[in-house]
């Protein structure tokens, strides 16, 4: 009987790691003894491991995860009884391959003979839930099935993960099989998590929804007397909404909440804000909306459709929260990326409007105007402004910060971009931030004060550090789009 330690780096996570769920179905079929941890755990690290898998998630964490193996190596007799695997190790394998003698699995384990001969295709396999019990971190959605009907897309969005992680688009494993078996080794769930990246793209999508409204997830479905929910959790795909207006009638038959759109660019609007309307026709008032930015879009196409959903939610009388989401190149473990449009302040201002907001724009009009301003150039503004006075606004309004608008608004828009160049190297810089201060000219400094009061940076608040260490809202991809 092998021992087996699976293991989720602490990176933050908000699903569970169904690739290790299925990796413990699998090992636990076999007959093996199989225990999951979440970050270093000393109990795990002291004893001795057959095998230990370690999972990746996005590529800003592989530091983290190179050291989580390094931690393990002690708990194994040679470095290629650790397997690394997952999205972040898939896109950028080098990373982990020259910083360890991990076994390194690049892609899903979706084809038999990945693990060795005579294995099975793992991502087949039904997820075990139960070895989440284990662990003190709470994933959501709880007493879920979580399942698969196909991989890929059949979009090629170049900012998207997608196309290098699974190259074509293909059906996975029945929807009634997997629930049957879910239900079989761990029991009926209260709800259904779709984790396809483009569910609405396959042919014969009726049959689909007639399945999941057969499984007992029609609208107003409901189990022990609570409310079910399906959630296509990857994003549905408005173009395709807009082109086929029967879909909406389709999601209109099963329970599911939230609808999920995304609005990746504003090149999108009129098929996104007419799926939106043909939802609403079919009686849907609560959207959650993705939106790409720090792509090959600008600060003004961000301004442009946060007020589309604004203007929707006014005139529609529905509630459109956005999520913005920062890209970053999939071989960048910095997350400093500034795309050509950007400015690295804008990028910080962005972080700081979504650290207050907690990483939402809210539905109400008034709350973005608050948040993000009344006009685009008030918008670039609050982008502009110091940390501390974008968090704390209603405390630095009559003060310090009406003191900053005074020096900010004396600059033309030629001084105001090199205002955004200084900004961003004194950041980088930050040894040589006093002396390079000392050297800017007078306008200069007395705005430089706000933000490095005494050439040096203001001491952070709790949510100032947590915005340092963590950022807000990053990701690669938003759903299709």
């Amino acid at each position: 009987m092998k021992n087996i330690l699976l293991v989720e780096p602490a990176y933050r996570s908000k699903f569970p790691p169904l690739g290790l769920l299925r990796l413990a179905t699998y090992h636990k079929g076999k007959g093996h003894r199989v225990a999951f941890v979440r970050g270093e755990n000393n109990w795990a690290r002291a004893r001795q491991w057959d095998r230990i898998y370690v999972a990746s998630l996005f590529t800003w964490e592989l530091p983290r995860t190179a050291a989580t193996i390094d931690f393990y190596l002690p708990a194994v007799k040679q470095p290629k009884d650790i397997f690394v695997g997952g999205v972040a190790v898939t896109l950028f394998p080098d990373y982990i391959r020259n910083r360890s003698e991990s076994t390194i699995i690049e892609g899903p384990l979706d084809t038999p003979g990945r693990l060795g001969p005579g294995t099975p295709a793992v991502a087949n396999l039904v997820p075990d839930y139960s070895i989440l019990k284990r662990v003190d971190h709470e994933y959501y959605p709880q007493n879920a099935y979580f399942v698969r009907l196909t991989k890929g897309c059949i979009r090629d969005c170049s900012f998207c993960a997608v196309p290098r992680l699974e190259r074509e688009f293909g059906m996975m494993s029945p929807l009634r099989e997997q629930v049957a078996e879910t239900i079989k080794r761990h029991g009926q769930k209260r709800h259904l998590v779709v984790m396809d990246n483009n569910i609405l793209g396959i042919g014969g999508i009726e049959d689909i929804f007639n399945e999941i409204r057969d499984l007992g997830f029609q609208s107003g479905a409901r189990y022990k007397g609570r409310e079910r929910t399906v959630d296509f959790n990857q994003g549905l795909d408005a173009r395709l909404i807009s082109a086929k207006p029967e879909l909406a009638k389709l999601l209109a038959s099963i329970c599911v909440s939230p609808i999920r759109l995304a609005f990746d660019f504003v090149g999108i609007r009129r098929a996104y804000e007419r799926a939106i309307r043909l939802l609403v026709a079919q009686g849907f008032i609560e959207f959650t909306n993705y939106m790409l930015f720090n792509f090959n879009d600008s600060p003004r196409d961000m301004w442009d459709r946060i007020w589309v959903n604004a203007n929707l939610n006014q005139e529609l009388g529905i509630r459109i929260t956005g999520f913005p989401m920062r890209f970053i190149p999939m071989d960048d473990v910095s997350r400093r990326h500034v795309a050509r449009n950007w400015h690295w302040r804008y990028l910080r201002g962005i972080q700081c409007v979504l650290l207050a907001t907690r990483g939402l724009v809210s539905p109400n009009p008034d709350f973005i105007r608050n948040a993000f301003g009344e006009t685009y150039e008030d918008f670039l503004e609050i982008l502009s402004m110091p940390d501390r006075y974008i968090i704390y606004r209603e405390h630095y309004r009559n003060d310090a910060a009406a003191d900053w608008k005074r020096e900010f608004n004396k600059l033309n828009d030629g001084r105001k971009v090199e205002l955004m160049e200084v900004l961003r190297d004194l950041n980088s810089e930050w040894r040589q931030r006093a002396r390079k201060i000392a050297q800017l000219d007078r306008t200069f400094r007395n705005i430089i004060e706000h933000y490095y009061p005494g050439g040096k940076t203001a001491a952070r608040t709790p949510e100032e550090e947590e915005l340092s260490q963590q950022g807000v809202s990053v990701g690669y991809d938003s759903g299709p789009g």
